[in-house]
């Protein structure tokens, strides 16, 4: 299980959200939706670890993360709307070394690129994609992926309809293995499991007004 406890968010001196609390059980998925700027992206990266919170915990099990910690880093997968591809590798390549990256799973990657039909582009170079076979690349990654913990940011945009219902499936099956989820969108998933919804404009709604000595400050440092 993952938990949040009263968890607050910052850009800058502005409050995103705060007293952000949840569970997530395994074989669970929890849909994070809101208006643009409430601080999803925010929210996954600080679960991650990839950001601080400002207040609150992060809990795994019965363990809090601490910041820093490599176990954690092998324990979920976050996948942002910067995927860290790089243009000049093939997409051969490109998804070879992010498995690397991953802990080294064992398979063949051609399979995995012709799961997400990509086997006729394995060999181009990344930077030539579209912006869906971009993100169907992404799919291979969580097709090949077995830490329990997924953090999922947008995954469905610019997939077609058969991409989104491949990251359905592949949901549905990380689900089933007991693993856990927490994806923001702005759309419905095609994903058997009904989500816990979690929308930040609620928490977002009781922000804090920024300081005005603070935001002088802040001014006078520029």
């Amino acid at each position: 299980m993952i938990a949040a406890l009263e968890l607050s968010c910052a850009a800058g001196i502005r409050t995103l959200f705060s007293g952000l609390s949840f569970e997530v059980p395994p074989g669970c998925w929890l849909q994070l939706t809101g208006p643009n700027g409430t601080g999803k992206t925010t929210l996954l990266r600080a679960l991650a670890g990839l950001a601080r919170p400002v207040a609150g915990e992060v809990r795994w099990k019965t363990s809090v993360r601490r910041a820093g910690d490599p176990s954690w880093h092998s324990i979920c997968l976050f996948q942002g709307h910067a995927a860290g591809w790089k243009d000049g590798l093939t997409v051969t390549d490109n998804l070879r070394l992010q498995r690397e990256l991953d802990g080294g799973a064992s398979g063949a990657s051609a399979a995995l690129l012709d799961r997400v039909g990509l086997a006729r582009q394995a060999r181009l170079p990344f930077g030539r994609l579209s912006a869906g076979q971009r993100r169907r690349l992404s799919l291979a990654r969580l097709a090949d992926s077995r830490r329990p913990l997924w953090l999922l940011d947008e995954p469905t945009t610019a997939l077609d309809t058969a991409g989104q219902a491949l990251f359905g499936e592949l949901l549905d099956a990380h689900l089933s293995r007991g693993g856990i989820a927490l994806v923001a969108t702005h759309q419905p998933l095609p994903v058997r499991e009904n989500p816990i919804e979690l929308s930040l404009a609620a928490h977002a709604a009781r922000q804090s007004r920024p300081d005005p000595i603070r935001g002088a400050e802040a001014a006078a440092a520029l």
